[in-house]
Parts: C-alpha cells; structure tokens; sequence
C-alpha cells in the first residue's frame, strides 16, 4: 500500500481519487473537486482498501466523487433567467419538492400569459425542456412540474367539470364518448376522475399528438343508459381557459 493520495477529473464531473482508506480517498476527491468538505460531495466506492502480506502487495481504496447539486435551486434559476429574459419584471418564481418527490415550480405576479400560451401549449413546452435539463444534472432524477399564474389547477377543474358532464351524458345514453385531442397531463387529470366514478370507464385512442379519451359505460353493465333514450354524443371539446 502506498500510503499516499492522488486522483483525476473523470466525465460527468466525477474525480476519481484514491488513499490508504476510504475516507482519506474521499477527502482527496473532495479537495480536487473544488468542494469545502466530503459533505458537500457524493461518493462512490470503486475499491475498498486492502492490506498486504508483510505490508508487501496491499492496494489503496479508490473512489470518485462529484459536487452535489441543488436541483430545486437549479431549476429555479432557469426559470427565473426565462422570466428575465422576456421581460416579465413583476414576476416571481418559487419552487420545492413535494411529499412524492415532485419538483414544483411556480411563476406568480404580472402578466404571465406568454408563458402559457394557448390551451397551455407554451407552459407544456417549457415544462418538457425543465424536465430534459433535470435529468442531465447529477443526482437523483426528479420530475418538474411548472405552473404559471395557478393555470394548472384551473385547468384541472375545467377538465373535470367536463369531465363530470360527460359521465352523465354516457349513463344516460350507453353510448361512449370521445373527447377531442388532449396532452398526456390533461388526459391524465380525465382518467383519475373517470375512475372515481361509478359505472363508467375511460381509455386513450389513437397516436400522439392526436391521442384523446374515450369514456364509456364499463363493460359489467352497471350506469346502464336509460331505456328508450337515444341520444348519442361523439366527440366533445374541452373549454379554452389559458
């Protein structure tokens, strides 16, 4: 065992370092990768140490290491640069993570419907690139939801209050409804309430981006349409509230 130190600067900004134990080779890599201390790194143990016969053949420990992020702060900062970079002065951007491991962020204050675009195409859209930027920071993978102005929650309950309307149209009649093309989060908020419901069921057609949900009565009868009634709906478009 040689008893010294040494390390290098791997991809992905991991530092490969070794020593004569496993916390003298992190403290190496910790040092090399600019951090004040091994708790402001992440460490991965590639080789534990091991002892020589006669202090003859022994080999060090080998780990690497990399700063550790801040992925809310990260991701908060993002936003903020998109938010100064169009010119929304009165905006403020706020973020966390929830109970299931969410990244929230949230845009408040001023005029905010750039942001959102039509029916939330333009939020959806950055929403996708926070995602993408999420995932090529270190650390565990965390799935961001962006919301503006409370658009997501009004969307929520726009969508479910068609939704609602469509169930009872469906029990009425027995005749399956299909809804006009929605976003995979939008046909997501559809499904949860169609499965709270008693006697009916939903499922997605088709290919993105046309992809829509079909809500049904389920297939043991139950929700029946009253008799002699034949009214029949064939497709409905959600309300435009963005």
């Amino acid at each position: 065992m040689t008893g010294g130190v040494d390390g290098k600067v791997g991809e992905a900004g991991w530092v490969e370092a070794t020593g004569r134990t496993v916390a003298e080779a992190a403290a190496s890599g910790a040092a090399l990768a600019g951090a004040a201390s091994v708790d402001d790194v992440e460490v991965e143990v590639l080789e534990q140490p091991q002892r020589g016969l006669l202090g003859l053949g022994g080999r060090d420990a080998r780990v690497r290491v990399r700063l550790k992020v801040d992925k809310t702060a990260r991701i908060v900062g993002l936003v903020q640069e998109i938010v100064r970079v169009l010119g929304l002065a009165e905006a403020s951007v706020s973020g966390e993570l929830d109970e299931e491991g969410y990244l929230r962020v949230k845009v408040d204050g001023g005029e905010l419907g750039v942001l959102i675009g039509r029916r939330g195409e333009t939020l959806d859209a950055l929403q996708y690139l926070l995602n993408l930027a999420s995932a090529r920071l270190p650390g565990p993978t965390r799935r961001v939801i962006l919301d503006v102005g409370g658009y997501r929650e009004r969307r929520r309950l726009t969508l479910e209050r068609l939704a609602d309307r469509v169930v009872e149209t469906v029990r009425r009649t027995g005749r399956e409804v299909v809804l006009e093309p929605m976003t995979p989060q939008e046909r997501k908020v559809i499904h949860l309430f169609v499965a709270r419901q008693e006697g009916v069921t939903s499922e997605s057609r088709g290919e993105e981006p046309f992809r829509r949900v079909v809500i049904r009565l389920r297939e043991d009868g139950a929700g029946r349409a009253a008799e002699g009634d034949d009214e029949a709906t064939r497709s409905v478009r959600p309300e435009n509230d963005g």
